[in-house]
């Protein structure tokens, strides 16, 4: 399944560079409003809400994109850190006009939008910055560890924070080692378990 969503994340990307290079892109992210950044709890508990359409294991959730901006509110209004956004159209029905939506409506609430996608190159997270994201997830398992390095070095210079997924002892080792080159710096990364394969 990630070895498919990551061959049409990076067609994607390759559709999205034809229509608009990097230097504009990057220049765009450079003028994009700061987005709030993420205020986790002096306790070490935060919840991260997620905005998901669809499901490919359970087909269409409740709700859809034209209850977004009170869902995500709602959400924000309730305690969540951060709001995760799904932008991968194919499987989730995501799209980066719900991240841009997402992160208008939650900036005034001082929690930021996240892109929760199958990300593959630094051009996706320089996307997610221009309609206000704060931060972005990336897949640990799914990406080789120069790229990874890549993706956080980018992430950092854009000011978003990143939530490295896991899925087992070896990607939390690699995403330990990912969040130590951000040790001190002023930006987060989180480091998320996916627990569904663990025995």
């Amino acid at each position: 399944f990630l070895d498919r969503m990551a061959a049409s994340s990076t067609a994607r990307v390759a559709a999205a560079r034809a229509r608009e290079d990097d230097t504009t892109l990057r220049a765009r992210a450079a003028d994009a409003v700061p987005a709030p950044r993420l205020r986790l709890s002096a306790a070490g508990f935060d919840l991260i809400a997620e905005l998901k359409l669809r499901s490919p294991a359970v087909g269409q959730l409740r709700g859809d994109a034209g209850d977004l901006a009170a869902r995500v509110t709602g959400y924000a209004r309730a305690g969540a850190a951060a709001v995760s956004v799904l932008t991968e159209p194919e499987r989730f029905d995501g799209d980066l006009a719900h991240l841009a939506r997402a992160a208008m409506a939650l900036a005034p609430l001082g929690v930021p939008a996240m892109r929760k996608d199958f990300l593959v190159d630094p051009y996706q997270l320089y996307e997610a910055r221009v309609p206000g994201a704060g931060g972005a997830l990336l897949i640990v398992t799914m990406l080789e560890r120069s790229r990874l390095l890549e993706l956080v070095d980018c992430a950092a210079e854009l000011g978003l924070f990143v939530l490295l997924e896991t899925f087992d002892a070896a990607d939390v080792g690699v995403a330990r080692e990912l969040c130590d080159r951000w040790r001190g710096a002023a930006h987060d990364c989180l480091v998320g378990v996916n627990s569904r394969n663990l025995q």
